[in-house]
């Protein structure tokens, strides 16, 4: 089955009633099932079912996606980026992007900003063994001294397994090295066995680096992040977003959130 996603930010007004019924009619057009997930408020509805969406109570600079699962997804992804193009802050599909996400104005929307810099890298893999993929992600983190870096993460994964459960590994120090709050994500294409039976495999590292002074307003940040993926719903969401600039909207939205 195809399945295509649309990620975007509401606009003042919010879905408000004409935008509901005009996804309502867009959605009649094709077979496939078209659900609507505000991820600020982690609730989901039918878009042939107006009251429900209705229901979410969604607000201006809620992050949102449409998901489109059916043999029409394709097309019907292309239909409906036209319209939330218009009418909303597209962020990304696999048809578009918009074209500030990777620049600065974007992230001044509250939906996106962070009071403090942020290091950010994502890659898709086909490593396939632990050490390798392990090298992927800790190579990336943004250091004054990599070397060291890839060594305190060796040790931490000597301690116990980073793996925590659906699907993802979570690689995490607190360095001297560091001056920038970093994240470095890894895709990975076949799932690897992460030394955790507990909590099985893993097909996404999420490798995280933050100063060893980090300010009070990083920890949170990163807490909120890592509580989060304590949630299988939102493992699985981060897992199955295909395009990179969607996955760092849901990471900097999460870590934005106050």
């Amino acid at each position: 089955m195809i399945e295509r996603r649309i990620t975007f930010v509401l606009p003042e007004d919010g879905f408000a009633s004409w935008k509901i019924n005009r996804l309502k009619a867009l959605s009649g057009m094709f077979r496939s099932v078209v659900v609507l997930l505000n991820i600020t408020k982690w609730e989901r509805a039918n878009i042939e079912h107006p009251l429900q969406v209705m229901s979410l109570g969604s607000q201006e600079f809620d992050l949102c996606q449409i998901h489109i699962e059916g043999s029409d997804a394709e097309l019907a992804c292309m239909v409906f980026t036209n319209f939330i193009s218009d009418q909303f802050t597209l962020v990304n599909t696999a048809h578009k992007s918009n074209q500030l996400t990777n620049i600065t104005l974007l992230s001044n929307l509250p939906t996106f900003h962070l009071d403090f810099p942020l290091s950010y890298l994502h890659h898709h893999s086909d490593v396939d063994t632990k050490s390798a993929a392990f090298s992927i992600a800790t190579k990336c983190i943004t250091s004054s001294n990599p070397a060291l870096i890839c060594e305190q993460f060796t040790q931490r994964e000597q301690t116990s397994s980073t793996a925590i459960g659906h699907g993802i590994a979570l690689p995490h120090i607190m360095s001297e090295a560091i001056d920038i709050p970093s994240v470095s994500i890894v895709s990975l294409t076949e799932e690897l066995d992460w030394n955790s039976p507990a909590q099985g495999d893993v097909s996404m590292i999420i490798a995280i680096a933050l100063p060893h002074n980090a300010s009070r307003d990083v920890l949170l940040a990163f807490t909120r992040l890592t509580r989060s993926l304590l949630d299988p719903d939102y493992c699985q969401l981060l897992r199955t977003s295909h395009e990179p600039q969607a996955l760092k909207a849901l990471l900097t939205h999460k870590l934005a959130q106050a």
